[in-house]
């Protein structure tokens, strides 16, 4: 991917939990200006640890940057804590949908708006924006959010931080736990919003059909480290791609787990 034009870039970082435990090992990754740029791999590879060094989360789960640097605006922002990171308008919808239960939906949008400030007529101007992009939400605006459904509890928290007038959002699996018609919705959505507000997104998804089809660049982290990244059209023609995380053969069946020789291509990955 190009350098010109990014908003963020991670510069080979490496991060450690507890002093100790390396997750990340030389990672860089780079999303341009209002660009959609997906982050692919296994479970434990290291991608919402990635996104959470990003947001500052990782301070909150004694983890560190140990090495390398994250740049966003130009900035380095990886000695900065998860409240200035904030302010600076990055903003990570964390996995599992985690909406404030005891209060209405609406009372959870408004949370984002306090996030960044405003007056009441920009803070009005902001609820209109997400009830234009969430219409079921409208109907749902007085409801306590631990009644709603899950895929109604992550429009609530995406439209939170669209409150906030994010200028980088972090998704981490928008679409774990929810029926296909409600993730569909929920993605045709996101790319609506990316389409027309022009907001970054970074993009952690475990479905990688889904994600290499709303994303046209990807990166894929094997065990801490990154060991592919292309434009998603090439990425859904590699070998490796198709057999591992989409599970299919060179004629287009479909593998079962056990029949992927993993270790095999991810040494020739790594060679």
């Amino acid at each position: 991917m190009e350098a010109a034009g990014s908003i963020l870039k991670l510069n080979n970082i490496e991060v450690m939990y507890h002093e100790v435990i390396l997750v990340l090992k030389g990672v860089s990754i780079e999303v341009p200006q209002g660009g959609i740029v997906a982050l692919l791999g296994a479970n434990g590879a290291g991608k919402s640890t990635t996104l959470k060094s990003i947001s500052g989360l990782l301070k909150h789960e004694d983890g560190e940057v140990t090495d390398g640097s994250i740049e966003f605006m130009g900035e380095k922002i990886h000695h900065l804590s998860a409240e200035e990171i904030a302010k600076r308008g990055i903003f990570q919808i964390i996995e599992g949908r985690r909406v404030f239960e005891h209060l209405t939906v609406e009372q959870n949008l408004r949370v984002g708006a306090h996030l960044r400030g405003g007056d009441g007529s920009s803070v009005k101007e902001r609820l209109e924006m997400v009830y234009r992009y969430f219409p079921r939400l409208v109907e749902l605006r007085n409801v306590l959010a631990g009644f709603i459904s899950g895929g109604e509890q992550q429009m609530t928290v995406i439209g939170r931080a669209l409150m906030a007038q994010p200028k980088l959002m972090l998704l981490d699996e928008p679409s774990m736990g929810l029926a296909p018609l409600l993730i569909k919705e929920i993605f045709d959505i996101i790319t609506k919003l990316n389409r027309e507000e022009k907001i970054p997104l970074l993009l952690v998804e475990q479905n990688v059909k889904l994600a290499l089809t709303v994303a046209p660049y990807a990166y894929v982290l094997e065990n801490g480290r990154l060991v592919m990244h292309d434009t998603s059209e090439k990425l859904k023609e590699n070998p490796d791609i198709r057999d591992f995380y989409l599970g299919l053969s060179d004629i287009g069946e479909r593998k079962s787990f056990r029949q992927v020789k993993h270790y095999k291509r991810r040494k020739r990955w790594l060679t």
